[in-house]
């Protein structure tokens, strides 16, 4: 799901859906429409743009944690970050060996009803639902392999730039996106690069959704591995 777009996958049926009045209800309403009919049922799995599921990285606890406690440790920690209206917040988490950052998300409540709501009338389960870095993460982190990388992931008016070194995140940027993908790609890449005091350009790797671009604009001296964007646009969201 993202604001402009939603798709609906199972086994080789895909179909997208364009979002009238591009927001969470209208997300909401297109899916609504692409699961009408569609005879589906079952558990699923739901990918949420970075407009609806914020992403974050996280350093790693003091202290080994249970999933009771670590869930309590993460709201805590954004609660610190975003004030008092992060402590009602889902938030799902990417598990690494102690002492190692990770990545977490958020979703207001309210937007998690709503959207198992829509599912529940569909005769659907959400077993998953979890940001777009998350999917592709997990996805993809092998052939990102353990040396420093970038991994870039575009979406309509939004960039999300992991800084990878070691097999692991190391630094996190997620901005809205004005104007062209690769110039705003190239200029996120010089900042964080700056930030991260990086000394040799790091390869990049592009995850996207938009329509086909050129990324190799935005190496700035730097190999840039585009990564198949597969069938249709929203499908390098889906898990499969």
């Amino acid at each position: 799901m993202t604001p402009g777009r939603v798709a609906v996958a199972a086994g080789r049926s895909y179909r997208e859906a364009t979002v009238a009045a591009p927001s969470w209800a209208g997300a909401l309403e297109a899916l609504a429409g692409l699961l009408a009919g569609a005879g589906l049922t079952g558990r699923t799995r739901v990918t949420l743009s970075h407009h609806f599921a914020p992403v974050h990285l996280l350093p790693a606890p003091p202290v080994a944690l249970k999933p009771a406690e670590m869930q309590g440790w993460i709201l805590d920690t954004l609660v610190r970050q975003f004030g008092e209206a992060g402590r009602d917040w889902r938030v799902t988490w990417q598990a690494e060996p102690p002492g190692v950052p990770f990545l977490a998300s958020s979703l207001e409540p309210a937007r998690l009803a709503e959207l198992e709501g829509v599912l529940r009338v569909a005769s659907l389960k959400p077993v998953d639902v979890q940001p777009w870095l998350a999917v592709a993460w997990n996805r993809q982190r092998r052939r990102l392999g353990r040396g420093r990388a970038w991994f870039a992931l575009a979406e309509p008016d939004r960039l999300t730039l992991a800084g990878l070194d070691a097999g692991c995140v190391k630094s996190l940027r997620s901005a809205r996106m004005q104007g062209d993908a690769v110039a705003a790609l190239t200029e996120l890449l010089t900042r964080e690069a700056l930030l991260t005091d990086e000394s040799t350009p790091a390869p990049v790797w592009v995850e996207s959704v938009l329509p086909s671009l050129n990324w190799q604009g935005a190496g700035g001296g730097r190999s840039v591995h585009p990564l198949a964007s597969g069938r249709e646009a929203l499908s390098a969201m889906l898990d499969d």
